[in-house]
């Protein structure tokens, strides 16, 4: 394949976008999942029999493992690969994938565990991985030395990008706002980088990683999260208010429910609902809010179908279903 011009109009596409697979891990027992290692199984079980209802999934299994198998048989649309990795969460680690004109390139940014709080050495090379497998020859993989996870970036797929200077900040001192927004705007083609600064929810090890707090749901539209906090929410709508598109005008904003009866040390998130080919899928917290937020997400896709998965095993480790995957763009113009 010849080599590609990045100076071309590459571009980050939105998620409600066509995919061509969901990249996924599967738990293993010798990490922090081995106490509720029978739960966290079942619960990846549906999530990605959830996935594969709509589109392939792309699975990361340790190398000679067959505990996954046991669980899934052997689906059509399930591709394995054999790999080491630390954890599960592979929004984090996983490629972001560009395109341009039926063209993929996978950015591999540097990633350290959210800031070392964490063993990540071998996350840090399942990019590395996937670019010499079969599965990926399509896609062209670029290196970066910067610290951007998945779950902190969030694209309409226009050129526009949220983030959360809380997390960006803590995660990378080095570079002042502007010098941030200059990376960005530099290895996704960017029009413009939109942000908020708030502080994490509870229990959440990302620092604030915006897939937990406001995601696009349209190019001009936008769903966030309630907080625990009354006085939080507001601070969070009101710079979500006065955020605005390059031509001037605001977002649409929608609330979705805070689900006040599950343990308020758990980052419990709505927002962390994922978008695959023609579906929604919701995380269920076993919450009296599941309904109302499947609902509400429903109502802003409805050319899809929504779908509760299971997150309240997910949670106990601090994440949901967005950070446990991470989508692989179509070949998309």
């Amino acid at each position: 394949m010849a080599a590609i011009d990045h100076r071309q109009a590459f571009r980050l596409p939105a998620e409600w976008e066509r995919q061509s697979a969901l990249l996924m891990a599967w738990p293993t027992p010798d990490g922090d999942w081995a106490p509720t290692l029978d739960a966290i199984e079942a619960d990846y079980a549906a999530f990605v029999s959830a996935v594969l209802d709509h589109q392939p999934v792309v699975l990361l299994v340790p190398p000679g493992s067959r505990r996954d198998a046991e669980r899934l048989g052997e689906p059509p649309g399930l591709h394995r690969i054999e790999l080491p990795y630390d954890d599960t969460w592979c929004r984090d680690y996983g490629p972001i994938t560009l395109v341009h004109a039926g063209r993929r390139s996978a950015l591999d940014f540097h990633f350290s565990g959210w800031g070392g709080k964490f063993e990540a050495g071998l996350d840090n090379r399942v990019n590395t991985h996937l670019a010499r497998h079969r599965l990926f020859a399509d896609l062209t993989f670029r290196q970066s030395h910067l610290e951007i996870e998945g779950g902190a970036i969030e694209s309409n797929g226009s050129g526009l990008l949220l983030i959360n200077r809380h997390c960006m900040r803590t995660r990378i001192p080095f570079l002042d706002d502007a010098e941030l927004d200059h990376e960005l705007a530099e290895w996704l083609n960017l029009e413009d980088v939109l942000a908020i600064d708030v502080e994490p929810l509870p229990g959440d090890d990302t620092d604030g990683h915006i897939d937990t707090l406001a995601r696009f749901v349209g190019p001009r539209r936008i769903a966030f999260q309630t907080l625990p906090d009354d006085a939080a929410t507001r601070d969070l709508l009101g710079q979500l208010e006065s955020l605005r598109t390059p031509d001037g005008r605001a977002f649409e904003l929608h609330a979705l429910p805070h689900p006040d009866d599950t343990d308020p040390e758990r980052p419990c998130s709505y927002a962390n609902f994922v978008l695959i080919n023609d579906a929604v899928l919701v995380p269920r917290y076993d919450s009296r809010h599941d309904d109302d937020a499947l609902a509400r997400l429903g109502a802003l896709f409805p050319d899809r179908a929504a779908v509760g998965v299971p997150a309240a095993t997910l949670v106990t480790q601090g994440g949901g279903p967005h950070c446990a995957c991470m989508q692989i763009p179509a070949a998309l113009a």
